[in-house]
């Protein structure tokens, strides 16, 4: 049997991939351990995954595993093929970890929300008030800055605050307010509450709205949002000018395009994306009752 506190006994996770990923691992992980509280792991240090794990009731130790170690991943899309129902990326974690499928994709952060008041207190509310993160780990994944800033006076013309968050580094989309750098993820998921709406592509604050039950409107392009979308979202789906040859962000591929802009330039499938249907449909999204799965 293993013993949580022998490091070498206790199989360890290796948490690969993004923020949004590691919520999907929360989410299995608390699955697990709500059906049998003995179940408990070990986890490889991460900086940028502790914000998000750190006191997981199914996390045991966090640290550096000996040589002797039985270490496992968390890179699902390189375990089976990734499409909508039970394809779907929380679905093959939750078989990677022993649960069967399907099982409810609920989301979890450990300890809770927490409020930031004094971030908070920073932003100019309105009457009505939206966010935007426009930006994510793979430039394939975003769409071109000058949409956005056709977007943002769409909404301006409407009477909204727009809100940016996302790095510091990210292109500051104009007429914004900007939070660029100045969050981390546990606060921006509590913030995340106080906007009637979130306009995003498919990246950490997508995963967040979910968990928090925010609207949202989600941007897809290379990747679908069958495969990691959630029910009460909107979803626009690019349809893809590239031909089937073309290596994008293919399952088991590996990451030789991930990091890579898009070679077709102003023909990539993000930016086909018309910032007058993204703003059609935030009215129609503002004005509906969400029920959150």
């Amino acid at each position: 049997m293993e013993n949580p506190t022998d490091p070498a006994q206790t199989v360890w996770i290796n948490p690969i991939g993004g923020l949004g990923d590691t919520l999907m691992v929360s989410g299995v992980l608390k699955l697990l351990y709500d059906k049998d509280t003995s179940r408990r792991f070990n986890l490889i240090r991460r900086t940028n995954y502790l914000g998000i794990l750190k006191g997981h009731p199914a996390i045991a130790r966090i640290g550096h595993p000996p040589r002797s170690a039985s270490i496992v991943g968390t890179d699902y899309w390189r375990v089976e093929d990734l499409g909508a129902g039970e394809q779907r990326g929380f679905q093959i974690l939750a078989r990677m970890f022993g649960l069967s499928t399907p099982v409810e994709e609920r989301l979890f952060l450990p300890g809770g929300l927490e409020d930031d008041p004094g971030l908070w207190g920073l932003i100019p509310w309105r009457e009505k008030n939206i966010l935007i993160a426009p930006t994510s780990a793979s430039p394939r994944k975003e769409m071109h800055p000058s949409l956005w800033h056709h977007l943002v006076d769409l909404l301006r013309q409407d009477g909204a605050l727009v809100v940016q968050v996302g790095r510091l580094s990210d292109v500051h989309i104009r007429n914004t307010y900007s939070l660029l750098g100045l969050t981390t993820p546990r606060n921006l998921i509590s913030l995340i509450r106080k906007f009637d709406l979130v306009v995003t592509s498919d990246n950490f604050i997508m995963h967040a709205a979910h968990l928090v039950g925010a609207k949202a409107v989600v941007l897809w392009g290379p990747t679908d949002h069958e495969t990691y979308g959630y029910p009460e979202q909107i979803h626009l789906q690019c349809p893809k000018p590239c031909s089937p040859e073309v290596e994008c962000l293919k399952p088991k591929k590996g990451n030789r395009t991930y990091l890579t802009p898009c070679p077709l330039g102003q023909q990539h499938c993000m930016s086909q994306i018309s910032p007058e249907a993204i703003h059609e449909a935030i009215q129609k999204l503002i004005l509906r009752r969400v029920q959150i799965f």
